[in-house]
């Protein structure tokens, strides 16, 4: 029995993150969406409404993550989504 194919996805999700290796997941994320031919989603994992300092680095983050989109793939659509809330870890 054969699985069955596997259906591209319509959008690439990219959790923008204050990590070291965010410019190479971006990067991933262009390329896997230029060989799928869809978007590229840039999202944050939220901050809280009052925290201005941690909104300003998140906004700083995301014009970083899609500058280097744009760079890495030019032509692959890209979108900036809403703010998802990550899953905590076990025992937090």
């Amino acid at each position: 029995m054969n699985p069955a194919p596997a259906v591209p996805p319509d959008v690439v999700r990219v959790v923008v993150e204050d990590v070291p290796e965010l410019a190479d997941r971006v990067r991933e994320a262009a390329r896997r969406a230029r060989e799928h031919e869809c978007a590229v989603e840039l999202v944050d994992p939220g901050v809280a409404e009052d925290d201005h300092a941690a909104k300003a680095r998140m906004l700083r983050l995301l014009d970083e993550a899609l500058e280097v989109a744009r760079l890495s793939e030019p032509g692959v659509p890209i979108r900036v989504g809403g703010p998802i809330e990550l899953p905590r870890p076990r025992g937090a």
